[in-house]
């Protein structure tokens, strides 16, 4: 058997090595674009993918304005006309050339009136020189320029609302103007974009905090020089943010203007802005593909020695721990610390020695047979995540990653594998992105080959994702994975969960449907997978909201009411097997028994602290089994803003069902008659989250139906 595997892996080997390894393929890229300021310095990182670096302007205030055409209301010249034949140097933004004026009145009139807001002039005066404004409203104002300010720029600020239409200047003797300008909006500043080409703009990613200005807009064009409003910015939007456009937009050019206070010295400031199509960084959605694995093969929970008794599970009363999930789930994930079952690598444990009581080097009373063996008994098969991470099992620990790990491999892949058969598959490791990278990927390298060295296993690694190099939690693909250690793997492996950010920094949970959320980042697995590493599978080994319920409370920004965990997670559950999740475990079994904060609520029941009390997204994925357990995804209806129907069918009775929904993100329960093309009979109909009545109104040629975003079944009879 084990030559059998050798040759296996070498044939892999040769396979693999022969292509090209794309560590970037998952990625989605921003359009290409020149990128143009209206000033100042840094434009580079506007796009350079850190959102704590950024291109900042010039301040306008208080001269800087006069060169700008955009801004200095006298750089057009259309805008006025002059009663003298004066030099146009007054008139030219350049505050070092000058024209000379004669004694007397000089008058300029504009070509219709104008809210002036600041008037500013260098000049070169012998006697006081008078700037008088007549307003529409007949009104008279005057400033002065005197020898003492004699070349500098002194600038003049308006009352509000002053609409002028003569503007002139009176002195007794002659007089140089090195520059006139004045602000009749307040001033601007810019980033444009030129893509080269006309593309379909449908997603902005974009942080762009800069409190002192007063509004900041985006706009369109085809020629750089007509501009259509797309949409405003928030400028004291805190983090970076993903939008996703309701309506996508045919340009070449966007500009991101900045108005900024009549204030000295305020700049304008851009951290990060990327342009996308429709589908922003995830692309477009993976075809739909009927699924391998029947629904109760493909969902499961997360869970963790003992069930949160702290003893053995074969120790409990009927009904609790594995005896109350058994009809929610068939499948189960567990975290199998590694620190449980060794001190250091160097000192592995001896699994035949623990299964008959003596413990691990690192915890004597510990038994993972006694467990893992009772719950197989409930029907349950089991994925284990070998977890470790540098709070409790440091880096530091591996003096020889590779064959350390792969001891390891061997010892828990002929134990669990091969003797017993007690697991199903294997992660190596959960969420280690703590670790340095290069020693987690000969960690992996080493423990998968020694795993598949001595059995027939599915080996997958850490939770990883490929659209965002730059995550906040270190988790891109390419730190971890790589040719080498890819060849022992059977799978990729990702966490999803639906959170983004509001403007004032604080993140929230969304409907799965949203084309913000993460959900949509299966897109990036699949083309990664389909370049890398073809024809394996992708499992996603934690989703889930957290919500009050159980007789406990949820607090935290992130989430969600009862009613609507239960919805939007098998919402999400059905999306995730649709965009080709082989497996996917809801996390968590239960809540934690702590105060509320990210994670602690995302239980389908309560706490221990609770008795476990069951919430309504426990009923609800009760229900699904109940209702999907044997039937395969088999593809999409419908899936749009208005409405979600996949199709699903029973190999052994070519029995159908369709699930239906509305992609709510608020008003869960409301219902809308939604049309769907659905052909056949409909012999039965329920709810899979609620009570509610199923109404719909079935003729030869059309179907409607009223739905709400809790999901409902139908069964059809062709």
């Amino acid at each position: 058997m084990r030559i059998i595997l050798s040759v296996l892996l070498l044939f892999l080997t040769t396979l693999i090595s022969a292509q090209q390894w794309k560590p970037n393929a998952g990625l989605v890229m921003p359009y290409a674009a020149t990128i143009h300021v209206s000033s100042g310095n840094h434009s580079k990182f506007i796009t350079d993918n850190n959102p704590n670096t950024y291109w900042e302007s010039g301040n306008p205030l208080p001269d800087a304005y006069l060169s700008q055409s955009w801004n200095n209301f006298f750089l057009n010249p259309n805008n006025f006309t002059i009663n003298k034949d004066i030099s146009e140097t007054a008139f030219d933004g350049n505050t070092n050339t000058k024209a000379e004026f004669p004694e007397g009145n000089t008058t300029i009139t504009f070509t219709k009136s104008e809210e002036l807001k600041l008037l500013s002039i260098k000049a070169e005066v012998q006697d006081s020189l008078d700037i008088i404004i007549r307003t529409t409203q007949n009104k008279i104002l005057v400033f002065h320029y005197t020898p003492a300010v004699n070349y500098q720029v002194r600038s003049f600020t308006l009352p509000l609302g002053i609409r002028a239409r003569q503007v002139s200047m009176r002195s007794k003797r002659p007089f140089g103007v090195f520059a006139l300008g004045a602000l009749t909006h307040l001033p601007v500043e810019f980033v444009v974009f030129n893509f080269g080409q006309k593309r379909n703009i449908g997603w902005f990613t974009t942080r762009q905090l800069n409190e002192p200005a007063t509004k900041i807009q985006i706009f369109s064009s085809n020629d750089g020089k007509q501009w259509q409003s797309v949409m405003p910015l928030n400028p004291k939007a805190i983090p970076l943010l993903q939008i996703p456009l309701s309506h996508p937009v045919q340009a070449q050019f966007l500009k991101i203007a900045y108005t900024l206070p009549v204030k000295d010295y305020v700049k304008a400031r851009l951290w990060e802005f990327n342009v996308y199509g429709a589908h922003g960084p995830y692309g477009n959605p993976p075809p739909a593909k009927p699924s391998k694995r029947s629904y109760e093969q493909s969902f499961g929970i997360n869970t963790i020695w003992g069930w949160g008794y702290n003893v053995y599970s074969d120790q409990l009363k009927p009904g609790t721990g594995p005896a109350l999930f058994d009809n929610v789930a068939h499948q189960l994930r567990t975290y199998h610390r590694l620190d449980w079952d060794m001190k250091t690598p160097a000192n592995p444990p001896d699994f035949k020695a623990m299964a008959n009581g003596k413990g691990t080097p690192a915890e004597y009373w510990l038994n993972w047979d006694r467990e893992y063996s009772n719950w197989l008994k409930y029907g349950f098969n089991i994925d284990v995540t070998l977890t470790f991470k540098q709070d409790n099992f440091p880096d530091s620990l591996w003096g020889k990653p590779i064959s350390e790990a792969e001891e390891y491999g061997k010892r828990f892949g002929e134990h669990f594998f091969t003797r017993n058969h007690l697991v199903q598959s294997v992660e190596i490791g959960n969420e280690p992105w703590n670790y340095k990278p290069s020693v987690y990927r000969e960690v992996l390298l080493g423990m998968s080959r020694g795993i598949q060295s001595v059995a027939k296993a599915t080996v997958l690694p850490c939770a990883i994702q490929a659209w965002n190099p730059t995550d906040d939690n270190n988790n891109y693909i390419d730190k971890y994975l790589n040719q080498d250690n890819a060849l022992y793997l059977n799978a990729l492996n990702t966490h999803i969960y639906s959170y983004v950010f509001k403007e004032n920094g604080t993140r929230v949970a969304v409907n799965p449907e949203d084309p913000r959320s993460e959900v949509w980042s299966m897109a990036n697995l699949d083309r990664f997978r389909d370049i890398n590493m073809p024809g394996k599978s992708i499992y996603v080994t934690e989703f889930g909201y957290d919500s009050k319920g159980g007789n406990e409370d949820c607090t935290h920004s992130e989430c969600v009411s009862e009613l609507n965990q239960a919805a939007y997670g098998v919402r999400m559950a059905l999306i995730l097997w649709r965009l080709g999740a082989e497996k996917m475990y809801w996390y968590y079994f239960a809540n934690v028994q702590y105060t509320s904060f990210l994670h602690n609520r995302s239980g389908l029941c309560g706490s221990y602290a609770s008795g476990f009390a069951p919430k309504q997204s426990f009923y609800a994925f009760e229900k699904l089994l109940k209702v999907l357990g044997p039937y395969h995804f088999e593809g999409v209806i419908v899936e749009n803003h208005q409405v979600y129907a996949y199709l699903y069918e029973n190999p052994a009775t070519k029995e159908k069902i369709i699930l239906a929904w509305r992609p709510t993100a608020q008003n869960t329960e409301k219902e809308e008659w939604i049309q769907i093309p659905i052909t056949g009979k409909i012999v039965e109909t329920g709810t899979i989250v609620g009570n509610q009545k199923v109404l719909f109104d079935h003729t030869a040629n059309l179907f409607k139906i009223r739905l709400s975003g809790l999901p409902v079944y139908l069964k059809i009879k062709q």
